[in-house]
């Protein structure tokens, strides 16, 4: 899921603390006995030559997959390092833009309400974080920490980082159990948290009476031409294992109750289908697109969607990243010029400067 944002402040109890020396211990041992590089890609270059040589010019990082794509008035041009537009990456937090757009579809089908409380739509019961609303979910303003602050998750999430591992493998029900544990003592402050952005989108699913996958598939997908885009459940429905920056291969992300937050995986072509869209009948969604609170320095931010500065030009750009332990993504739209960028790598190496280049070039 996304790194954006202010680094969360943690809350260890101290048998999290314990076995996080533990576990760091262990893989810093580890970590000289096995190197592992990422390996070259195996497939050739795909896609526009012009693109593909700017890509070369700004970018030197990992090409193992690397899948670009750039949308303006005139269509979309791609290019690929080892992979083409229709192979499937996991995307990570971009999956949490995608709820950002279902909940302007949701208000706008006035199934609920930005300042309506979570509480009433998920069974939270006494718990601090029922009182949170929908746009405070949205805005990263939910005063939730990023990952539960019990033991187990904790200790998993580090475990995960070290080894590999999912470290999202929990229910709804577990996902409920998680927002009872947390305190919400920032709220009204920006702090970027992945189990308030799932919490999200299990409330809208509520809401509609249906589950998430579907919601995503009948309000947003299928009406943007995302054909390939899914939430996978299974190994065999998850994008191919991904890399470290170290090049050790990731296990894949299936997130589960925090699909909303980061469960997505797509392609290039699907999410140039999506900003195309974005850009050229905005309608009703345009509404998660547009900037309501101060989030970070110059950054502002929507419904999940931020709004900053476009380096080296006066204008903007309205983005979302992603990252998973083997995968970063990158999708902004300049929406005075009518242009947009997709970037997309199997490296857990950061793609966001790429695409922001890329972006003030086209």
């Amino acid at each position: 899921m996304s790194d954006s944002g202010r680094p969360p402040a943690r809350t260890w109890t101290t048998p999290a603390r314990v076995v996080s020396v533990v576990l760091a211990l262990a893989v810093l041992v580890a970590g000289f006995l096995v190197r592992p590089t990422v390996p070259e890609p195996d497939r050739p270059s795909t896609g526009d030559e012009q693109l593909r040589q700017t890509i070369d010019r700004l970018y030197d990082g990992p090409r193992h997959r690397l899948a670009v794509a750039l949308v303006d008035r005139d269509g979309t041009r791609f290019a690929g390092f080892g992979t083409d537009e229709h192979d499937v990456f996991e995307i990570g937090s971009i999956s949490k833009a995608f709820t950002g757009l279902l909940l302007a579809d949701s208000v706008q089908r006035r199934e609920v309400r930005l300042d309506q409380p979570v509480g009433q739509l998920l069974p939270l019961g006494e718990a601090p974080v029922g009182q949170v609303t929908l746009e405070e979910l949205a805005s990263h303003r939910s005063g939730l920490p990023r990952l539960a602050p019990s033991v187990l998750p904790q200790a998993r999430g580090l475990l995960a980082r070290f080894t590999g591992a999912d470290p999202y493998p929990y229910t709804v029900e577990e996902l409920l159990d998680h927002a009872h544990s947390a305190d919400v003592d920032g709220r009204g402050e920006a702090q970027y948290s992945n189990l308030g952005g799932a919490l999200l989108g299990q409330a809208l699913a509520k809401a509609a009476e249906t589950e998430y996958d579907a919601l995503l598939t009948e309000r947003l997908l299928r009406p943007s031409g995302m054909t390939a885009t899914r939430l996978p459940s299974t190994e065999a429905q998850a994008a191919p294992k991904g890399y470290s920056t170290g090049g050790r291969q990731e296990d894949p992300w299936l997130a589960g109750g925090y699909a909303p937050a980061g469960g997505a995986v797509s392609t290039a072509a699907d999410l140039a289908a999506l900003a195309q869209r974005l850009l050229e009948t905005p309608g009703p969604l345009a509404t998660a697109l547009e900037p309501r609170h101060e989030y970070d320095g110059e950054d502002r931010i929507g419904l999940h969607w931020i709004t900053s500065p476009l380096p080296e030009t006066e204008r903007s750009m309205v983005w979302h990243n992603g990252g998973t332990g083997g995968y970063r993504s990158f999708l902004a739209l300049d929406r005075d010029r009518g242009r947009a960028v997709v970037v997309l790598s199997d490296v857990a190496s950061d793609v966001d400067d790429l695409g922001a280049d890329l972006l003030r070039e086209a």
